[in-house]
């Protein structure tokens, strides 16, 4: 298992000003779920950046591929997660996986999503069938294209753990309260000098 908590630096506390987050969870699938945990940390300048055409805007391929371009995330299943931020104006079509599992959640402004408008805060899951995405901003838009393959396994979540089962679960409290949730990481000790 992982614990995390998210912070930020000393220099924002003492400034202040406006923090923006997303924070995703991807389910693994079965043969994966007692892996080891790992963690990635991924900044600006490992996450490739693709213009889109006539100026549009860009994509951030964080994990997949997008034109060509491999996103810096390691995966357990296939998967793209791409941050679109669009010029007011743009209109692009983006090619999907068929069947794969496809969200887009609009982080700012507005957007037409194959003709459906949402908003800054909206989720729209789409349909599995069919590869093509539209997406039309008349204002600066930032959009998180999320798809991946599905793992058609069922799904049983509680509290910060998701597993296959209401049994898995008990186990997975278990762990967590008994100890046995995972080890601690060891570092070295400085030498003083």
């Amino acid at each position: 298992g992982l614990l995390h908590e998210e912070y930020h630096s000393e220099a924002f506390t003492q400034r202040g000003g406006t923090l923006e987050m997303v924070q995703l969870w991807v389910n693994l699938p079965t043969r994966h779920k007692m892996d080891a945990p790992r963690y990635q940390a991924l900044t600006r300048d490992n996450i490739p950046e693709v213009a889109l055409p006539d100026q549009a805007g860009v994509v951030r391929v964080i994990a997949g591929e997008f034109d060509g371009h491999h996103g810096a995330a390691t995966t357990h299943t296939p998967m793209n997660v791409w941050d679109v931020r669009l010029q007011p104006g743009a209109d692009i079509d983006v090619e999907l996986p068929e069947q794969h599992t496809l969200m887009v959640m609009v982080v700012r402004g507005m957007v037409e999503v194959n003709g459906q408008r949402l908003q800054a805060g909206q989720l729209a899951q789409m349909s599995r069938s069919g590869t093509g995405l539209h997406l039309t901003s008349n204002t600066a838009a930032t959009v998180l294209i999320l798809g991946g393959e599905p793992i058609n396994e069922p799904v049983a979540g509680q509290g910060p753990f998701v597993m296959n089962t209401r049994e898995e679960l008990a186990q997975a409290f278990d762990d967590f309260y008994s100890g046995q949730f995972g080890r601690m990481p060891t570092s070295q000790t400085p030498q003083a000098t």
